[in-house]
C-alpha cells in the first residue's frame, strides 16, 4: 500500500540516512516529505545543500521562515503546533524521527506520537556509560526512545537492551536493524572482526596526530574553560611525539574556534569539512572525547584514543579491540602515544565489549527500517488500572506492616554509593539493588549514587567520587574481574577503613568460568574477599564464600519490582500446557536441556507448548541442541515478559546453575507451577511447597517427568504468598539495611599489610611479588614515562606509573622518586615505606643514603631519625668505599 511517509531532519547526517531510506528496495511506492524546522537559516542552510546532493531534486520542507521574527523559546513552542499542522495539511500517514530528545525533536514526538505511527531510526552511538548517576535527571542519550514512539529501529544488541530495560516499567517496541551505512560496509566488517593494525612505525619517527574535538562545553558536558583547559593541556603532552592537528566538530560555536586559532603549535582545520576514513588515513593516530569518528578511524586503520577527563561524566565504552583505547587523564594519553611513538605499536584495550555488541552487521539494513515503518503502528499507552487480584497480597497484620515501617527507616545510611557495571533492569544483577535503593529514597531523603566502574579509568578519580560516602556496596563480584582497576579500588577503600559490602551473585560455574578467562584479577579477587562483608543470595552460596575465607557472609535473599498490573496465571492448565524459559540463551542456562525435554514430549505425543524468552549469547556451544519445538522469543522488555508468563502454565528453570533466579519469583508472583535443577538456589525456599518440582539428576528425563508431576497439581496460595512475602520490597529492604549496619569482618589485616606479607612469602619462594592483569609494557618505557611525568610536574601520572613500575620490579631511582612525591603530599608513612625499600634495594650506598637524606628533610620532625641514620649511614659507605680503593692500591 503506498503511503505518505514524512521524515522529521535536523542535520546533515539525517539527509543521508533519509536518501539511503528512500533508496531501499520497495521504497519507490510510497512518497517521502522531508521536514525541517530552523529559523536561524543555517540548520537549513546546511540540510538544503545536503538535500541537493543526496535526495535527488527531493526538497526538503521547513516549518518556519527565515523572516519570522520568534524568540528560541517560542520558536521551540510553535514547532509542536506547526509540525501537527503538516502531518494534517499534506495527509501524512507515518513519520520518521532520528532523535526524539533533541529540542526539536522532542517537541515533534511529543505533538505526534499519540496521532499517527511514529518510528525512531538511531542515527549516532548512543551506548554511553555515566561515572555517577543519581536517581533523579541523566543525560538526554539516556532518555532516547522514551517518547512511546511505535517503533524504535537500533544499531545493535547495547542500545536495544537499553531501551528494552532502562526501567522497570519500559515497554518500548525495539527492533535492531544495524545502522545505516554502517553495517553493510565491509571495510567496517573487517575491521570489526579482523582488526589489522598497519605494520609498525619506524620507532622514534614524528607522529602525525589529529584530535577530533568535540563541543563539551556548548552541550554543557562539561564547563568551557575546563574543556579548554584538558584540550590545550593534552594538545601540549602530545606534542612532544610529532605534530598535532585539531579538527573542531561542525557545530562548535565561533567564540570556541577563536581560541583554537590561539593554540601555539597546533593547526587547527576547518570544522566544516567532513573528514572520513581517506581524510584520516595520513595520520598516526587519533584522539577524541566520545563520538561516532571510531567507525571512520577503524576504516582508516587509524587507532583511537578515547579520552576521559575526570570531569567529564559521559564516557564513551571500553571496546575491545587493537585499535581503540580508553584512557582518563592526559598522562595516559601522553603514555599511549609515547609508546606508539618509541615502539610503533599501539597498545589497545584488553577490556570491554566486541563491536558487534554495539554495532549489528547485515546488508538490508535500509529495507528493515522501511518493514518497520511500514508496518508500524500507534501504540496505545498502558492502561493504569490493575486488574482482579493483580495487587501483590500484603504480609502481615495492619500492626505488623505499621511496626516494619517504622524499623525500614531506623537505620538507613545516610550516604550510599552502589559500585557496578551498568545500572539497568536487563539482568537479574542490577534488579534487586535498584530496586532496594529507590525504597530506601522512598523512606528517606538518602544520598545515593550509581558509580559505572566501567567509565572509570583511574582509581584516584573514583575515590574523589566517594569521598564523602558513607557506605559502599559492590554488586556482584564482575566489576572485580571485568574492570582493570575494580581490585585496586577494593584494596584502597579496605585499606582506609571504609565500610565496604560485596552483594554478591555468582556461583560455583561462574566462578570457575572467570577463573579460567580473566586468572590473574581472579587471584586479586580472592586475596581481597576475606577483608570484605559478602552478603548472599542463599545459604548454598553462602557456603561457597565460607570455602573461600569469608569469615561471617550473611544471607539477604534479593527482590524484584513488583507491579500492580501484574495478571496471575491459570489455575488448571489448558489443554495443551505451555512450559515457558526466561533468560539470556547460553549453555549455563540449560539451552541444551530445555530443546531435549520439548523433543522428548514431542517423541511421547503430548501437545506440551514450548517458549523460551531472552537473547541470544555466543555461549552456545557448536554440540548445544536447539530445538524447533521451542519458539524462541528473543528478548522482550518487562511488560511483554509479565504478560508471557500469565499465559504460561510452568516456569522450567533449565539453568544447571543459578544463585537466586529473579525469573522463578516473578513466576511465584504470577502463580506459575516451577520446575527447577535441585542445585539451583530456588530449591532452598521453594522445596517441599505444593507446585513446585526440582530434578536431582540434571538428565531431559528427569526434567520431564518433573514437568509431568507438576503440572498434575494445584498451586498452594498460602505457601506460594509466604514465598513471595520473603521476596517481597519492604522485607528485603529491612534485610539489606541491617546487612549494612554490620561490622566489618573484624581484625582482618589491610590490603598493605596483607600484600607485604604475601611478597615476604613470594621471595622466600622466589616466585612473582604480586600478579597483576595489566596491558604489557617493558619496564624501560615505563622509566621513560615516569621521568618524563616528575619532569613535566604531573604528580598524579607519576605515581600512576611509578606504582606499576613498583609491582614488577623496585628499581633505586623510582624508590626515591616516588618517595619524594608522597612526601610533597604529606604521605609521611607511604615515604617512609618506600624509603625503607630503596635502603635494601642496592645499588650505590653512598648516594642512596644521600638521596634518603634529602628526601627525609621533606618530612619534618618524623623524618628527622631518618635522616641522621642516613647521614651516617652515607659517611660509612663513603669510608668503606675510600678504604677499599686504599687496599686496592696497596
Amino acid at each position: 500500500m503506498s503511503m505518505r511517509i514524512a521524515v522529521f531532519i535536523e542535520n546533515r547526517n539525517g539527509v543521508g540516512l533519509t536518501a539511503r531510506i528512500m533508496n531501499a528496495p520497495g521504497a519507490r511506492e510510497h512518497t517521502f516529505l522531508p521536514v525541517t524546522a530552523d529559523l536561524d537559516g543555517d540548520v537549513g542552510r546546511w540540510i538544503e545543500e545536503e538535500a541537493s546532493a543526496r535526495l535527488d531534486g527531493t526538497r526538503v520542507r521547513n516549518l518556519f521562515r527565515e523572516e519570522e521574527t520568534l524568540a528560541h523559546a517560542q520558536f521551540l513552542e510553535e514547532t509542536g503546533p506547526r509540525i501537527s499542522e503538516f502531518v494534517r495539511a499534506e495527509a501524512v500517514d507515518r513519520l520518521i524521527l532520528f532523535n526524539d530528545q533533541s529540542q526539536r525533536g522532542s517537541r515533534v514526538a511529543r505533538a505526534l506520537t499519540g496521532t499517527l505511527p511514529v518510528v525512531l531510526v538511531q542515527d549516532g552511538h548512543l551506548d554511553f556509560h555515566y561515572k555517577r548517576l543519581r536517581p533523579g535527571l541523566r543525560d538526554q542519550n539516556w532518555y532516547y526512545g522514551s517518547s512511546n514512539p511505535a517503533a524504535v529501529c537500533v544499531w545493535g544488541p547495547a542500545t536495544a537492551h537499553h531501551l528494552l530495560y532502562r526501567t522497570a516499567d519500559a515497554d518500548p517496541a525495539v527492533h535492531i536493524t544495524g545502522a545505516l551505512g554502517h553495517s553493510d560496509d565491509p571495510d567496517l566488517v573487517r575491521a570489526a572482526h579482523n582488526p589489522a593494525p598497519r605494520p609498525a612505525r619506524t620507532s622514534r619517527d614524528p607522529l602525525r596526530i589529529i584530535v577530533l574535538d568535540q563541543p563539551l562545553g556548548d552541550q554543557r558536558k562539561l564547563a568551557a574553560g575546563q574543556h579548554r583547559e584538558y584540550l590545550r593541556a593534552a594538545c601540549e603532552a602530545l606534542a612532544e611525539f610529532g605534530e598535532v592537528a585539531v579538527k573542531p566538530h561542525p557545530s562548535t560555536l565561533s567564540g570556541h574556534l577563536r581560541w583554537l586559532e590561539g593554540l601555539p603549535g597546533i593547526t587547527v582545520l576547518d570544522e566544516s569539512a567532513l573528514l572520513d576514513a581517506a581524510g584520516l588515513e595520513s595520520y598516526d593516530l587519533a584522539v577524541t572525547f566520545f563520538s561516532t569518528t571510531y567507525l571512520q578511524t577503524l576504516r582508516a586503520g587509524v587507532p583511537l584514543v578515547l579520552f576521559s577527563p575526570p570531569p567529564l561524566n559521559i564516557v564513551f565504552p571500553a571496546v575491545n579491540h587493537a585499535l581503540l583505547r580508553n584512557v582518563g587523564s592526559v598522562g595516559e594519553l601522553a603514555d599511549v602515544a609515547g609508546q606508539l611513538h618509541r615502539t610503533g605499536k599501539f597498545a589497545g584495550n584488553n577490556t570491554g565489549e566486541p563491536l558487534t555488541h554495539f554495532l549489528t552487521f547485515r546488508e538490508d539494513v535500509a529495507e528493515r527500517i522501511l518493514t518497520v515503518v511500514e508496518e508500524a503502528e500507534v501504540r496505545e499507552p498502558r492502561a493504569a488500572s490493575e486488574s482482579a487480584g493483580a495487587v501483590p497480597a500484603r504480609s502481615g497484620t495492619r500492626a505488623e506492616r505499621a511496626l516494619r515501617a517504622v524499623r525500614d527507616r531506623q537505620t538507613p545510611p545516610r550516604s550510599l554509593a552502589v559500585l557496578g557495571l551498568g545500572f539497568g533492569y536487563v539482568t537479574g544483577v542490577a534488579i534487586p539493588v535498584l530496586t532496594y535503593t529507590q525504597a530506601l529514597l522512598a523512606h528517606s531523603p538518602v544520598d545515593i549514587r550509581y558509580i559505572d566502574l566501567s567509565a572509570y579509568c583511574r582509581t584516584e578519580d573514583v575515590l574523589d567520587a566517594l569521598k564523602d560516602i558513607d557506605v559502599v556496596l559492590v554488586n556482584s563480584l564482575a566489576p572485580l574481574w571485568r574492570s582493570a582497576i575494580g581490585n585496586e579500588l577494593l584494596g584502597e577503600l579496605v585499606s582506609d577503613d571504609r565500610k565496604v559490602f560485596l552483594y554478591a551473585h555468582e556461583t560455583e560455574h561462574v566462578m570457575a568460568y572467570e577463573a579460567e578467562h580473566h586468572t590473574l584479577r581472579h587471584k586479586e579477587m580472592l586475596r581481597l574477599l576475606p577483608q570484605l562483608q559478602v552478603l548472599c543470595v542463599s545459604t548454598a552460596q553462602a557456603d561457597m564464600f565460607r570455602g573461600l575465607g569469608v569469615t561471617d557472609p550473611v544471607v539477604v535473599y534479593n527482590t524484584v519490582p513488583q507491579d500492580a498490573h501484574r495478571v496471575r496465571a491459570r489455575a488448571v492448565p489448558g489443554a495443551e500446557p505451555r512450559i515457558v524459559m526466561v533468560g539470556s540463551m547460553q549453555d549455563r542456562k540449560g539451552l541444551d536441556i530445555f530443546s531435549r525435554v520439548a523433543e522428548l514430549a514431542h517423541a511421547e505425543g503430548l501437545p506440551w507448548r514450548f517458549a523460551w524468552i531472552g537473547h541470544r549469547t555466543p555461549r552456545i556451544a557448536s554440540s548445544t541442541l536447539i530445538s524447533d519445538r521451542v519458539t524462541w522469543m528473543g528478548a522482550l522488555s518487562r511488560a511483554r515478559v509479565r504478560e508471557e508468563l500469565a499465559a504460561s502454565d510452568v516456569f522450567f528453570l533449565s539453568s544447571v546453575d543459578d544463585p537466586m533466579p529473579l525469573s522463578v519469583v516473578e513466576a511465584v508472583q504470577q502463580r506459575l507451577r516451577v520446575v527447577t535443577y535441585r542445585r539451583v538456589g530456588s530449591h532452598e525456599v521453594l522445596d517441599g511447597v505444593p507446585g513446585y518440582r526440582s530434578f536431582a539428576d540434571y538428565t531431559p528425563r528427569a526434567a520431564f517427568e518433573a514437568l509431568r508431576a507438576v503440572l498434575g497439581e494445584r498451586v498452594s496460595e498460602d505457601d506460594y504468598r509466604e514465598v513471595e512475602e520473603l521476596f517481597d520490597i519492604p522485607a528485603f529492604t529491612a534485610r539489606m539495611t541491617a546487612a549494612l549496619g554490620l561490622p566489618g569482618p573484624g581484625d582482618m589485616p589491610h590490603r598493605q599489610d596483607a600484600a607485604a606479607a604475601e611478597a615476604g612469602e613470594a621471595a622466600d619462594d622466589g616466585g612473582p611479588e604480586e600478579l597483576r592483569a595489566v596491558i604489557p609494557q617493558q619496564i624501560r618505557h615505563l622509566n621513560e614515562d615516569f621521568k618524563r611525568h616528575v619532569r613535566t610536574g604531573n604528580v598524579e601520572d607519576a605515581l600512576r606509573v611509578g606504582t606499576e613500575i613498583l609491582r614488577r620490579r623496585q628499581p633505586v631511582d623510582v624508590l626515591i622518586g616516588m618517595a619524594e612525591l608522597r612526601a610533597a603530599r604529606g604521605q609521611a608513612k607511604e615515604a617512609c615505606q618506600l624509603l625503607a625499600a630503596a635502603a635494601i634495594a642496592g645499588g650505590d650506598r653512598g648516594r642512596v643514603w644521600s638521596e634518603i637524606s634529602r628526601v627525609a628533610a621533606l618530612l619534618g620532625a618524623r623524618g628527622r631519625a631518618i635522616r641522621q641514620l642516613a647521614r651516617k649511614e652515607s659517611v660509612r659507605a663513603q669510608v668503606t668505599h675510600h678504604s677499599a680503593r686504599l687496599r686496592k692500591g696497596d
